[in-house]
């Protein structure tokens, strides 16, 4: 398959990526800010060297489609969980990659973002890539925690990462997440450390932890309330500052079943830390999640 075909399926595929929900964004959910920023996810924390497949056939491709389901709190703070079943898909092709699932990545990778990314970097032990994806900002009717907060814009976040890989199973990471269009979003960033071991040929496990923070703007948009806000609503003003804005765990499992099939599992914890933890919106600060998926390489 030539390049320029590869081009024009990327193109297909990032309306996909855009609107896609972040299958490893790990206790997040109503749209509320980039998951990239979050802590690892249940699945995304398991990365794998896959056996030869059928996705070895079209030299520099890496395709997964599968399906992926996750159990956590409705947004960051809620005290209320939610189930989500949703398709995820994985594709790659040389420094290029366009994915809602990194968890799925047929062979291991850097810390995979979800979706439209480029490798600028790719040595032997440090990475640095950039990607775009969609932020679907905050619907004041997405929960009746926001009732009266109004909406949060949507716009297109681009991130910056760099991971360095050590001696072993242990690596680094960090990436910020800024408000491409100027929405008054804010940005937000995060370092990341992780594990991983080889159970077996076709089993990997995975540990992840994470620390994230963001800038004045975005810790006001997501967990501050204006004066205006506070007047539609139940809550009392506050003022959300840069800082931190969480903590987390997450534990994960990857299984090859067979040469052409991938199954992955896990758990995670976050903590609200500074602003988001006295944000009056925030119902509990600590949150816990689950998920699994099973994909097809082709």
């Amino acid at each position: 398959m030539k390049l320029p075909l590869c081009l024009t399926l990327a193109a297909l595929a990032l309306p996909l990526a855009l609107h896609a929900q972040a299958l490893d964004a790990p206790l997040d959910g109503g749209g509320q800010g980039p998951a990239e920023g979050h802590s690892p996810s249940a699945e995304g924390v398991a990365g794998s060297t896959a056996p030869p497949s059928a996705a070895t056939a079209a030299p520099g491709w890496d395709r997964v489609l599968g399906l992926a389901a996750s159990y956590r709190p409705r947004y960051p703070g809620a005290a209320r969980s939610a189930l989500k079943i949703e398709p995820a898909y994985y594709l790659r092709y040389g420094r290029y990659t366009v994915t809602n699932a990194s968890g799925f990545a047929p062979r291991r990778t850097e810390a995979v973002p979800r979706g439209l990314g480029v490798d600028v970097l790719r040595g032997e032990r440090l990475a640095a890539s950039l990607s775009l994806r969609y932020d679907a900002g905050r619907s004041e009717h997405g929960s009746a925690a926001y009732a009266g907060l109004g909406n949060i814009p949507k716009t297109l976040r681009a991130r910056v990462a760099v991971n360095w890989d050590f001696k072993g199973p242990w690596r680094l990471g960090a990436a910020w997440n800024a408000d491409a269009m100027g929405r008054g979003n804010g940005g937000v960033g995060d370092v990341s450390g992780g594990w991983e071991q080889h159970l077996d040929d076709a089993t990997t496990l995975s540990v992840g932890a994470s620390l994230s923070m963001g800038d004045a703007r975005y810790m006001q948009a997501y967990y501050g309330i204006t004066p205006e806000q506070s007047a539609r609503s139940v809550y009392p003003v506050y003022r959300a500052r840069a800082g931190l804005r969480d903590a987390g765990f997450g534990l994960g499992l990857r299984h090859d079943l067979g040469r052409d099939w991938v199954a992955i599992g896990g758990i995670g914890a976050t903590r609200l830390l500074g602003a988001a933890a006295g944000s009056p919106i925030t119902n509990s600060r600590n949150g816990w999640g689950v998920s699994g998926g099973l994909g097809w390489r082709f």
